[in-house]
């Protein structure tokens, strides 16, 4: 059964490659409806990304118009009086210090 499966494999590759040959150039024609083609889609393709820049604009002012853009500013700095102690850590903190003492966390039985 292998030995079948390897040679009716073996001949469908054979067949494929015959099957390909070459193929005769296109036709002067043929190249213009191609070049056609790519024209319209590029057309259509530009024709959408101006649509969705516009959407996109349409939503950033109603985001803004609704007070979500007055909060933050561009570039400003976000308050760490909520956040949690792990995004609150400077770099490098590994450890408790006379500004940071221990958290009520640390305070568990000791290991056995």
């Amino acid at each position: 059964m292998r030995k079948f499966g390897t040679f009716l494999l073996a001949g469908a590759m054979i067949a494929s490659g015959v099957a390909i040959g070459k193929l005769p150039p296109p036709t002067p024609e043929e190249q213009a409806a191609t070049a056609a083609k790519k024209a319209k889609e590029q057309e259509q393709l530009e024709k959408e990304k101006a649509l969705l820049e516009k959407a996109q604009d349409r939503v950033v002012a109603r985001y803004r118009k609704e007070g979500g853009g007055a909060q933050g500013g561009a570039g400003g700095r976000t308050s760490d009086q909520n956040m949690p102690k792990t995004t609150s850590e400077l770099p490098r903190g590994v450890g408790p210090t006379p500004a940071r003492p221990q958290s009520g966390e640390a305070h568990s039985a000791p290991a056995k």
